[in-house]
């Protein structure tokens, strides 16, 4: 069985700074993107919906354990992914910023060990710039301080890690 992860942070990479095709939802309609292919935009969405739709794509499997049924949440992802710390993230993971349920959710996409921390790069939707899906550090990068992306910094952060195998259908991602 293959692993997804480079395809969900592909798709993530793909859809960062496509704001146009992208609506912030919190409504029914949050999670109606996923099992339609091709995909039909704009894409309405929140940043849980915005994690799953990645998943789904690449093939991987519901990361709120639910069988990619339209429903889930920040919190299904706090209770069916794996908790891990800073030094075992890697691109594919998922970041929680808050307490309890969690307040947001963001995929993460580059990870860089360094001698004095770990730079976090994300792509969020519905993050703290309102903008979305854009390109966020979880911290303020010591590695790479010339990515003036902004920082979503809120605490507690919690570190998640899904099953990657792929499990369904990888779906190609546009060319240009």
């Amino acid at each position: 069985m293959s692993d997804s992860r480079q395809m969900i942070v592909a798709w993530a990479n793909y859809f960062a700074g496509k704001t146009n095709k992208f609506v912030y939802s919190e409504g029914n309609d949050r999670m109606s993107a996923i099992g339609q292919w091709p995909i039909a935009y704009p894409i309405h969405a929140d940043c849980s919906a915005f994690v799953t739709l990645c998943y789904w794509l690449a093939g991987a499997g519901d990361p709120n354990g639910q069988g990619f049924d339209h429903e889930g949440y920040t919190g299904t992802l706090l209770g069916h992914g794996t908790h891990i710390t800073v030094d075992q993230l890697q691109p594919g993971d998922a970041v929680v910023y808050g307490p309890g349920e969690g307040e947001h959710t963001a995929l993460v996409v580059q990870v860089t060990h360094g001698q004095h921390g770990t730079d976090i790069l994300t792509v969020s939707h519905g993050g703290p710039t309102g903008q979305s899906p854009i390109y966020c550090w979880v911290n303020k990068p010591i590695a790479h301080p010339g990515l003036n992306y902004p920082v979503d910094g809120r605490q507690p952060q919690t570190f998640l890690r899904f099953t990657t195998a792929q499990i369904g259908t990888v779906h190609s991602i546009p060319v240009a």
